[in-house]
């Protein structure tokens, strides 16, 4: 059994059979994002300048949409699936039927993008700013000054929530009516990420920390430490929080409520990005060129 540290204490793992890996699927070079929409899996990959699409009924790739290198982030919305490119400074939105895509230039490296309260949100991390645009019109409606190296997006308790990157020590709530921006301390560095479909905040940061905030109260009530480089965990259909470790090419599982890590499996070559869908889990391997399939219940 391995040690773990957990709160500045050690925690020793639990030991259990590894998910059962129902298929790896090649998508193309450096596979990042992923996001379920349109009865299907789409999946950029930073290398090939793709969006791969994965039926989940045959585990195939049934389409790949050429965009440019570059592609990371992914998210749907408003009947379009929205993407961004670090290398470009943009933000394209792609029609999932036709492939057609329209492009806008929003800033200097954009990280993430999030389809929300009737707008496309975008963080720019070399400009510092939260990039809000008007999904039919592509309008830059405005550019919000957040601070430096902005980097996930997520929502909650009815505002959007930007983390950090480099030196900061906060994240960032922001009313998407009115753009005020109110920062809130959660005691580690870089808090850059946020897991996916969790009832409070879980904030990856720092490469090795997990940190749960209350959104509502905005404290924070839990924090582990463990890995080397965490990625972008989600919450699976067992109810337990994976979150891929980009370095050491594996997936830890987190036990939320007891706010305790339950053990860690193989997953792919530079293991980046879980996304709960159809009832499994999927890992890009953002050091390979393929996403893996797991069941969680087994």
């Amino acid at each position: 059994m391995g040690k773990l540290v957990l709160a500045g204490l050690v925690a020793v793992a639990a030991v259990g059979a590894s998910p059962h890996v129902l298929a790896r699927i090649q998508t193309g070079s450096s596979p990042g994002g992923a996001v379920f929409a349109f009865g299907a899996v789409w999946v950029t990959n930073d290398g090939s300048g793709t969006l791969a699409r994965i039926d989940p009924h045959t585990n195939r790739v049934t389409r790949r949409i050429r965009l440019r290198p570059g592609v990371f982030s992914v998210a749907r919305g408003y009947g379009w699936l929205w993407t961004v490119n670090y290398k470009r400074g943009s933000l394209t939105r792609t029609d999932p039927v036709s492939g057609r895509s329209r492009t806008i230039r929003v800033g200097a490296v954009p990280f993430d993008v999030l389809a929300a309260y009737g707008r496309v949100w975008v963080t720019a991390w070399e400009a510092g700013r939260l990039v809000e645009v008007d999904p039919r019109s592509l309008r830059i409606v405005r550019r919000i000054r957040i601070g430096s190296r902005p980097a996930g997006l997520r929502t909650a308790g009815g505002a959007v929530w930007v983390g950090f990157g480099r030196d900061a020590t906060k994240v960032a709530r922001v009313d998407p009516s009115t753009a005020k921006v109110v920062r809130v301390p959660v005691g580690v560095r870089s808090p850059a990420w946020f897991v996916a479909g969790t009832r409070d905040l879980w904030i990856e940061a720092g490469d090795h920390d997990l940190v749960r905030l209350d959104p509502s109260s905005a404290a924070v009530t839990a924090r582990l430490t463990f890995g080397a480089t965490l990625a972008q965990g989600a919450l699976a259909p067992d109810r337990t929080i994976w979150i891929p470790d980009k370095e050491r090419s594996v997936v830890y599982r987190v036990e939320p409520d007891r706010a305790v890590v339950l053990d860690s499996f193989p997953a792919g070559p530079g293991a980046f990005f879980a996304l709960r869908a159809f009832g499994s889990v999927w890992v890009s391997s953002y050091a390979g060129s393929d996403v893996w399939r797991f069941d969680p219940a087994r």
